[in-house]
């Protein structure tokens, strides 16, 4: 029980005679002093703090350990100061202390305790708040593992506590707050400060050596400092000779705390699911930087894709143009329409049968080239629209965005916007934040793919051990299913399933060897196909096959008539076959690029994985029945002092060189020859500002979703007040 002057305002802490120091007594070390008195404060429940210190000759001579509450908080001049928050202090000038002076006198250097007061002007901390003493919160093995896991999964610090406290059974098991953690991660950062970039490189330096599959370019300024980064591992190869020939390319930002542009390079695999076959980060937008990207990409793979589509940017054109000069460019269709309410008047978007022309006109993949200019002009001369810039401007690039010029290019509507792109960094961003060092994105990008690749095979493994329910009778069918992928098939099934309910021949005609016959759908479209009896081809004008590689309705309404029972190889393909039957879209290929680094196996990691289970199913057993817990301790306790020697410490020995290994699998570099980029300016939102520049139709639909409050001057509910009366309601009249 502690001892309370009140006269002199005093307390005397009541411990254990063997816990409580004297002066003259002897300590070894100064480390033994230090810990045997804040082993006595935390018996006594205080904190303590290193308050001061002697050198002489490279030896410290003289220590003082005081109370945390020793002192008292500096006065801040409150109208000079630019802090905000409001903080309190625990500071109450207490003199509670301990000094270690260095000896010689017994023979031996040693320490002794030269001064020595217990007496507090303030309460000991009760019992039950034992637990945030700050000699009670000590960061374990335990705590760093755990902080490591929830790091590389992207869990903040928050839930990382959350989730501590149900694993260790309660907040008063836990060991440490959420504040604690906050500044463990913060800590390793700024050991982490000024390296990340040589960290990152110098870990795909290791990879590319165990791997002849990984490839990596960079490029750095004349200062040292990193300005582009390409790379690409073995699978995202192997995926790009599978299915490289259709490539969308789309930068997006707020990815790192340097603002570089990141710029993934994405195309379709045989579920018709995102692949990730390389990626890169440019710290400008210009022609030059694209260039390079794309050089370094097209040297990686070792050919160029077939066709690329990217938003209508010039640096972008002009960079394709320069690189990739036999691959066809295409513009995302959705991003030129999103900017048609900005680039022309209002008074012409009003007109709803305009709208309705225009996108007949612009999205249908039915018409031929001479067919789409015909009706484009048609609609341009009828709505009067000759003088309108846009219209002018974006026809004469329609080659590079209208779907009629795509349709006799093989695959040609596989990707018409960049919306699977888009798609794409959406998803990698729930991986990632704008406060990233380039090491942290770098490992999050590959906990991402590493998602990617477990979709695509899950899809596999349902398509190897599930069988499709058919629709029909036809023997073609059941010939599909076992060769196309599940989710390719619900098309394919859907275009058989049309032909056999609802198709139906208009038309029919012989020249020479080749019968004509004229098909109608359901949804009102005509499809005439041809068939070489010779030769057993069959061709449509619908083009299905050529755009999308799978076979129209049309086609399949013959096959039906025809007594088809297999559907012919040339009309199976080879994108959407099922991931065993897969060939290449790409036929000159070294098998360099194919190489994987699956054939290593970590037979540590195999070891550690079944440790982890063999720890959890033994908790889970013993749990219910105490001394079945007991005894699991006390044999893990043995089993401890036989591997170590002692009881594993509660606090870790561990050091923030060892932390950063651990987390980024690379310990810090300690020569430094690529730096860290600047923050760079770039027009979306990596800009510097931390803000991307809003659209005219972005802020228009942004004043909309605002409330509306009633102007004093005009009584009218509106967007304005008595203040801008006239200059913001005759914005809202335009």
């Amino acid at each position: 029980m502690e001892m309370f002057d009140e006269a002199q305002d005093a307390l005397i802490p009541n411990c254990r005679p063997d816990m409580q120091p004297y002066i003259g007594q002897v300590f070894e070390t100064l480390d033994e002093g230090i810990s045997f008195y804040e082993a006595y404060a935390n018996e006594c429940r205080f904190d303590t703090r290193r308050f001061g210190h002697k050198y002489s000759n490279d030896i410290k001579t003289w220590q003082t350990i005081v109370c945390s509450r020793q002192g008292e908080k500096w006065d801040v001049d409150e109208e000079a100061s630019s802090t905000k928050r409001r903080r309190r202090s625990s500071r109450c000038n207490c003199n509670a202390k301990l000094t270690l002076k260095y000896s010689t006198d017994p023979g031996s250097p040693c320490y002794v305790v030269s001064n020595f007061v217990d007496l507090h002007n303030h309460e000991m901390i009760d019992k039950k708040h034992a637990r945030y003493m700050k000699s009670n919160r000590n960061l374990g093995d335990i705590h760093y593992k755990f902080m490591q896991d929830c790091s590389k999964a992207n869990i903040g610090p928050t839930r990382t506590f959350n989730l501590l406290k149900e694993f260790l059974g309660g907040y008063d098991a836990v060991g440490c707050t959420v504040t604690d953690i906050r500044n463990c991660k913060r800590d390793i950062l700024q050991e982490m400060k000024g390296a990340d970039v040589q960290m990152i490189l110098n870990q795909m330096e290791v990879k590319k050596n165990t791997c002849d599959g990984f490839h990596y370019k960079f490029q750095k300024d004349t200062d040292g400092k990193l300005n582009s980064l390409f790379w690409c591992d073995a699978v995202s190869r192997k995926n790009y000779k599978m299915f490289g020939d259709i490539v969308s390319f789309d930068t997006t930002y707020s990815t790192n705390k340097y603002c570089m542009v990141f710029g993934p390079f994405t195309g379709k695999d045989n579920h018709g699911c995102p692949v990730t076959f390389g990626a890169g980060f440019v710290s400008n937008e210009g022609a030059d930087s694209f260039s390079w990207l794309l050089s370094e990409f097209v040297d990686c793979m070792g050919f160029a894709p077939k066709l690329i589509i990217t938003d209508q940017d010039w640096g972008m054109k002009l960079a394709i143009e320069r690189v990739l000069t036999s691959t066809r460019h295409r513009w995302c269709m959705w991003h030129i329409m999103m900017k048609l309410p900005e680039k022309v008047p209002k008074r012409i978007l009003a007109n709803e049968e305009l709208k309705k022309d225009l996108d007949s006109c612009i999205w249908s993949e039915l018409l031929e080239p001479e067919e789409f200019e015909e009706t484009w002009l048609t609609i341009v001369d009828q709505y009067g629209l000759q003088n309108e810039a846009w219209f002018t401007t974006m026809f004469a690039h329609r080659e590079y965005w209208i779907p009629a010029y795509f349709r006799d290019f093989p695959m040609g509507s596989l990707l018409k916007t960049t919306s699977f792109s888009e798609s794409e960094n959406s998803f990698f961003k729930r991986y990632t934040n704008s406060h990233f060092n380039l090491a942290d994105f770098v490992m999050h990008y590959n906990s991402a793919l590493d998602a990617q690749r477990n979709i695509t095979e899950r899809l596999d493994f349902s398509d190897a051990s599930k069988v499709p329910i058919l629709s029909t009778e036809l023997l073609f069918e059941k010939h599909a299913a076992a060769m196309y992928t599940d989710r390719i098939f619900q098309q394919v099934q859907d275009e058989i399933a049309e032909a056999h309910r609802r198709c139906r021949m208009s038309h029919f005609e012989l020249e020479d060897n080749t019968e004509i016959y004229t098909i109608m759908d359901s949804h009102r479209n005509k499809g005439v196909v041809r068939h070489e009896v010779s030769t057993e081809s069959y061709q449509c004008d619908c083009k299905l096959f050529l755009r999308r590689g799978i076979l129209c309705s049309h086609i399949f309404w013959l096959f039906k008539n025809h007594d088809v029972k297999e559907i012919p190889s040339t009309y199976i393909g080879t994108r959407w076959l099922k991931t065993p039957l897969l060939k290449s879209v790409h036929n000159n290929l070294s098998e360099e690029s194919s190489t994987s680094a699956d054939s290593h196996v970590d037979a540590k990691r195999v070891v550690a994985t079944k440790l982890h289970s063999l720890y959890f199913r033994l908790f889970q057993r013993a749990q219910s029945n105490a001394d079945d817990i007991f005894a699991l301790f006390n044999g893990m306790e043995e089993l401890s002092h036989k591997l170590f020697g002692d009881t594993v410490p509660s606090v870790s020995s561990m050091g923030k060189a060892q932390s950063i290994e651990n987390l980024y699998g690379l310990a810090r570099p300690n020569v430094v020859t690529v730096h860290p980029p600047n923050v760079v300016s770039t027009k979306g939102s990596g800009s510097t500002s931390g803000k991307r520049i809003q659209s005219s139709l972005e802020k228009a639909i942004i004043l909309q979703n605002k409330p509306k409050r009633r102007c004093a001057k005009c009584r009218e509910m509106g967007h304005h007040d008595a203040r801008n009366y006239g200059r913001e309601k005759g914005k809202s009249n335009m």
